[in-house]
């Protein structure tokens, strides 16, 4: 004798599956990707807008007033899916003071693995972020250990970007509706719950 659908438990019936269990799933999504949003900062754009130069080195930039964020350029290595930027140098630092003279900017550090690019033979990941006072400019600077730290002769060097082996960047901070991450991890959060939905609804409707 079958049992009545309301008279099973509610894992087995067909409505919780293609109800509340696929729309809760859909809300994990929606709330993950407003959180990864947020983690990123926003969209990333123009990582290499203010200059670049190559690690060891220093370059003097100019750099508009607020966010700044610094990023790590690289070769890319591997093929096809296994592509991979190049493995940022240990002990890898980068100091930013005013060319006319001051301490240097807080660098805070940005986590290399919250994304990256790959454009042909070249990547770009996060490094920090620098919160620019004024615009003007400033001496940019970057080490390694193996090269010395910042007062060796070969980070002392007035060097631009090469297009090949490690670099550092300065370019615009993640792009944000209003500029605000939080609204942007909104707003991320509910087209991707919409879009969900709109997916989902000619499930609900052949039920």
């Amino acid at each position: 004798m079958e049992v009545a659908q309301a008279d099973k438990p509610f894992w087995q019936r067909g409505s919780f599956w293609t109800g509340p269990f696929l729309y809760g799933i859909g809300l994990l999504v929606a709330v993950a990707a407003g959180v990864a949003w947020y983690a990123i900062g926003g969209l990333p754009r123009g990582h290499a807008d203010y200059g670049s130069l190559a690690v060891p080195g220093r370059q003097v930039m100019a750099l508009p007033d607020g966010e700044v964020r610094i990023n790590f350029e690289g070769d890319a290595t591997g093929s096809g899916d296994n592509r991979s930027i190049q493995d940022q140098p240990d002990g890898l630092a980068v100091r930013v003071t005013p060319a006319s003279g001051g301490a240097p900017l807080a660098v805070d550090d940005v986590p290399s693995w919250l994304f990256s690019s790959l454009s042909g033979d070249r990547g770009n990941e996060p490094f920090g972020k620098i919160d620019v006072p004024g615009a003007g400019s400033y001496r940019v600077q970057a080490t390694a250990d193996e090269f010395g730290g910042f007062d060796s002769p070969a980070a002392r060097r007035n060097v631009a970007g090469t297009d090949s082996g490690p670099e550092i960047t300065l370019g615009k901070e993640p792009w944000n509706p209003l500029g605000s991450p939080v609204l942007g991890a909104i707003v991320v959060a509910c087209l991707v719950g919409l879009l969900e939905m709109l997916l989902l609804l000619p499930v609900r409707l052949l039920r």
